[in-house]
């Protein structure tokens, strides 16, 4: 009897070559070598958008979409936003700009958030700079949007940011209320279905995985940033593997029967 189940050993090679891509990346990483990320312009709009914050007097929102679930599917997108959030309240606790953290609608991480909040706010010698009332959460879908809303239409906004595990309406009703009140928007999600939307809405959009790149930048952390190397082959791979079989597929040849077995 097989050890593989049947249709499935194409993805099982696939599995392997990542997983040791990953290893490889992760020991080079634990050795000193660290991976060079591309240029991101929205790394370098973060600061500049901090700065337009403290110009204009206005806050800086945070928020790291409203599905972002410490559990399951969007785990990464939320842990990506939150290393995205903790290098923004560094810059604007450190350059004295205000700061407003909207809790996501299922508020597993409320803890963190609040605790990122305080946590940057002593490491950067200004624990006053941590106001309870700059962490809210709403609720529902509706009070979501709603309340964002109105601390935009109440407080003003410079900078706005959505980076993680982003809704429909949910997290693009504030995008433009932010547009509305002039504000510089930067976000994006992993979620396919929204990519052309946060396009549309955002002055410095991320598409899918520079999501992740971007978390990994901000975190600073060469063992996080290495995993980026990891998926990069992975993409790499498919990549190869697209071409060669649109090719195979158009001389009507067998597209790598074996691997089907």
């Amino acid at each position: 009897m097989s050890i593989f189940i049947t249709g499935r050993m194409a993805e099982f090679v696939i599995f392997v070559i990542i997983a040791a891509a990953t290893l490889y990346y992760l020991w080079s990483a634990i050795k000193g070598k660290v991976v060079e990320l591309r240029p991101l312009p929205q790394f370098d709009a973060i600061s500049d958008g901090v700065d337009k914050a403290v110009e204009e007097g206005h806050p800086v929102y945070i928020t790291i979409g409203g599905y972002a679930y410490l559990s399951g599917l969007y785990a990464t997108m939320a842990i990506a936003g939150l290393n995205v959030l903790r290098y923004t309240l560094r810059l604007a606790i450190r350059r004295g700009a205000t700061v407003h953290l909207p809790v996501p609608r299922q508020p597993e991480a409320y803890a963190l958030i609040d605790g990122i909040y305080r946590e940057v706010s002593v490491s950067e010698g200004k624990p006053e700079a941590y106001v309870m009332d700059n962490v809210q959460f709403y609720g529902s879908n509706e009070a979501y949007y709603t309340g964002i809303a109105g601390w935009i239409a109440r407080d003003g906004c410079s900078l706005y940011l959505m980076i993680g595990a982003a809704g429909g309406g949910i997290d693009t009703i504030p995008v433009h209320w932010a547009y509305q009140a002039g504000a510089m928007r930067i976000g994006g999600t992993p979620r396919w279905p929204h990519q052309g939307t946060f396009t549309m809405l955002n002055d410095y959009p991320l598409w899918m995985d520079d999501v992740y790149a971007l978390g990994a930048r901000c975190s600073e952390d060469p063992i996080v940033v290495s995993t980026q190397g990891g998926a990069d082959v992975g993409k790499f791979i498919l990549v190869v593997m697209l071409v060669v079989t649109a090719i195979l597929v158009a001389a009507k040849q067998p597209i790598v029967a074996w691997l089907n077995m």
